[in-house]
């Protein structure tokens, strides 16, 4: 101080402050771009899982529309009326039209896992919010339906089983007059047709095909994010 060098004293000290202010910066910095890569390859992660998912269900709901449509087709001729009782007798699948179903199920693993991470994570990726609100939109809907299908199924093999003779004799491929008489005459073989033909055909059916046409969208979205950046063209 007597010399007059408490200015460059003072200056030496601001450098020391600058410099640990800089490397706190700068080590917050580095963790913080480590932490970004952790979430990343983690999200990437769940959308590998998600994708695994996606294709399962995809598949499966291809095979079963078709055995939908056919049974809607059948359904609607035999509620209006239009089968005889040699149309019975020829038509295979007419017999197990309502005591048959395919359960069906979305697979969630990797949708719970998306949704847990976007909870927990404050910056939201737009692909993950988008596919769990495609998760959300469907998940509850397709269980409900399909439930539903599911239980009017039982309640016919539960009902025949109860009160009809020829019960044990359909299960075994036979085909008694009495049953022939049922199906082709009493009213009450339409109406359980017409309803499965409702909750099964007019309800799960136009889901399943939207399910599957944003299904396979969302697929095409998950492989675009997927690829290595030093495979995007």
């Amino acid at each position: 101080m007597s010399k007059g060098k408490i200015g460059r004293y003072l200056l030496y000290a601001l450098g020391e402050i600058v410099l640990v202010v800089a490397g706190i910066l700068i080590a917050l910095a580095i963790n913080n771009a480590n932490e970004q890569k952790k979430e990343r390859d983690e999200l990437l992660a769940i959308f590998s899982d998600v994708k695994a998912d996606l294709v399962i269900d995809t598949t499966l709901v291809g095979r079963i529309i078709p055995y939908y449509e056919a049974r809607e087709k059948l359904a609607d001729s035999i509620s209006k009326g239009f089968f005889s009782r040699e149309d019975y007798n020829r038509c295979l699948p007419c017999h197990s039209m309502i005591t048959t179903y395919v359960p069906f199920k979305l697979n969630d693993k990797g949708y719970s896992q998306l949704r847990n991470f976007n909870q927990s994570n404050e910056n939201k990726d737009s692909l993950a919010v988008e596919i769990v609100q495609f998760y959300n939109g469907f998940i509850n809907i397709i269980d409900e339906i399909s439930s539903r299908v599911e239980e009017d199924t039982y309640s016919t093999l539960e009902q025949w089983r109860n009160t009809q003779p020829w019960f044990a004799d359909i299960l075994s491929g036979k085909l008694p007059e009495a049953y022939l008489d049922y199906i082709s005459e009493d009213p009450e073989y339409r109406n359980r047709v017409a309803f499965f033909n409702v909750i099964a055909c007019k309800n799960l059916l136009p889901v399943l095909r939207q399910y599957k046409t944003q299904a396979e969208e969302a697929l095409k979205r998950l492989d675009e994010r997927l690829v290595p950046n030093d495979q995007k063209s």
